[in-house]
C-alpha cells in the first residue's frame, strides 16, 4: 500500500482529530490572509487619497524675504539671479534615482498683472500636470489648454464681473476666461491661472519659476529619501515636505502593519501548536498500529513520511479553506477597521503562496511527533495487539 494512502485513510478515520487539525491551519491562515488583504487595501486606498490631495513636496528658492503664501508654503517673491528656479530645475528633478516614485511635476511661476487698473495675482501653470495635481478642482467652463486660455479663481472672477467666455486684458494683452473655479476656501479662490509660457512672456520673465510642486507616489515611496536626492540636484532651492501626508501615512498604515505583523505570527504559532499537540495524541494513540506497520517491514523513515504526509495535507487543505475565509472576513470587516471603502481582490499569487506555507507550517509542527512515532520500539508497539 502506497504511504500516501495509508495517510490519508487514517486522517478520515480519525475525523474528531482531522477537524481539529484542520479548524487550527484554517484559523490560522485566515488571520493572517485577513489582515494581510486589509493592510494591502488601504496602503494602496490610501496611496490613491494622497494622490488626489496632490503634492507632497514642495520646491522653493533659498532666501530670507519670502512672502508669498501659496498652499500653505512662503513662496519668493523676488530673488536674486543665483538662486532663481528655472524649467531647467524640473529636468533635474526628473533625473532623480527615484524618478519612479514621482507621479507630477508642478512648476508654477507668480507674478503682478493689471486687469482694468485692479492689481491680480498670477500663476503660471502647465495646465496638463496641474489639472492631474489637483484632482480636486472643479470649475464651470471648458478645460483650459491653449496659450490664451485663463481660469480664474472665484473671488477674483465674482470681483472682475468675469464668466466662462468672456475676454479679460492682462498688461494690454487680450486672454479668454475658459473656466472658472469652483469655492475652493483657499487663496487659489484669489488667483488667475493661465499657461506658464504665457505668464513666462508676460511678465519679462522667460524660462523663470517661482517654485515647484512635486507629488509622489505614496505606497512604496521613500519621501524623505526623495526630498534628499532633490535636495543634491537642486543645492540653490529649499526642498520642504508636506509634513501631514507623511504623517498620516506613517500613524494609519504603519501602526496597523506592525499590528497585523504581531497578531499574524500569534495566531500561526498557536496554530502549529495545535498542530503539534493532536498529532502527538494521535501518534500515542496509533502505537498499536505503527508496531504493526514496522512488523510488516516498514522501515523508521516509512513511518516518519506517514505522519508528515498527513500533516501535510492537512496544511493543503487548511490554506485553501484559510485563503477562502480570510478573504470572506476581510470583505465584511475592512470597511469598519479601515475607515473607508476599500476593494479586496481574489489574490491568485498570494492564495498559493498561503497554501504552500499552510502545508509548511503543518510539516513543520509534525516533525517532532513524526519523528517520535519512527522512533517507537515495534517490540513494545506490539504489546498493545
Amino acid at each position: 500500500m502506497r504511504l500516501d494512502s495509508i495517510a490519508f485513510n487514517s486522517l478520515r478515520r480519525r475525523k474528531a482529530k482531522m477537524f481539529f487539525l484542520l479548524l487550527g491551519m484554517t484559523v490560522a491562515m485566515a488571520t493572517v490572509v485577513t489582515l494581510y488583504s486589509i493592510t494591502t487595501a488601504m496602503n494602496r486606498e490610501l496611496a490613491d487619497t494622497f494622490d488626489e490631495i496632490g503634492a507632497n513636496i514642495m520646491v522653493v528658492p533659498k532666501a530670507d524675504d519670502l512672502s508669498i503664501s501659496y498652499g500653505g508654503v512662503n513662496i519668493l517673491a523676488s530673488a536674486d539671479d543665483v538662486n532663481k528656479l528655472t524649467v531647467n530645475d524640473v529636468i533635474a528633478i526628473n533625473t532623480i534615482p527615484n524618478r519612479e516614485n514621482i507621479a507630477y511635476v508642478a512648476p508654477k511661476l507668480l507674478g503682478i498683472g493689471v486687469v482694468e487698473d485692479e492689481k491680480v495675482m498670477l500663476v503660471g501653470v502647465d495646465f496638463p500636470y496641474e489639472l492631474k495635481l489637483k484632482k480636486w478642482w472643479t470649475y464651470e467652463g471648458d478645460k483650459p489648454y491653449r496659450a490664451d486660455d485663463l481660469l480664474l479663481g472665484s473671488r477674483v472672477a465674482r470681483k472682475l464681473g468675469k464668466k466662462p467666455g468672456d475676454k479679460v486684458v492682462i498688461n494690454a494683452q487680450e486672454f479668454k476666461v475658459t473656466a472658472v473655479l469652483k469655492e475652493q476656501g483657499t487663496e487659489e479662490d484669489d488667483l488667475i491661472f493661465m499657461n506658464l509660457l504665457t505668464a513666462q512672456t508676460l511678465l519679462g520673465k522667460e524660462g523663470e519659476l517661482s517654485f515647484i510642486e512635486v507629488a509622489a507616489y505614496c505606497t512604496t515611496c521613500p519621501i524623505e529619501e526623495i526630498a534628499r536626492q532633490i535636495r543634491e540636484k537642486l543645492p540653490h532651492a529649499q526642498v520642504n515636505i508636506l509634513a501631514e501626508a507623511v504623517k498620516a501615512r506613517q500613524e494609519v498604515i504603519d501602526r496597523f502593519t506592525y499590528f497585523s505583523y504581531a497578531v499574524s505570527a500569534v495566531v500561526v504559532l498557536i496554530g502549529m501548536l495545535v498542530v503539534m499537540v493532536t498529532m502527538m495524541s494521535s501518534v500515542s494513540e496509533r502505537t498499536r498500529e505503527i508496531g504493526i506497520f514496522r512488523a510488516m517491514g516498514y522501515r523508521k523513515s516509512h513511518i516518519f513520511e506517514i505522519v508528515l504526509t498527513e500533516a501535510m495535507i492537512v496544511g493543503l487543505l487548511g490554506g485553501v479553506s484559510g485563503y477562502l475565509l480570510g478573504i470572506l472576513s476581510a470583505r465584511s470587516l475592512a470597511p469598519a477597521i479601515a475607515q473607508m471603502q476599500v476593494q479586496i481582490p481574489w489574490n491568485l499569487l498570494a492564495g498559493g503562496v498561503i497554501i504552500l506555507a499552510a502545508a509548511a507550517l503543518g510539516v513543520l509542527a509534525s516533525l517532532y511527533p513524526a519523528l517520535k512515532a519512527a522512533k517507537l520500539d515495534p517490540a513494545e508497539a506490539l504489546r498493545f495487539i
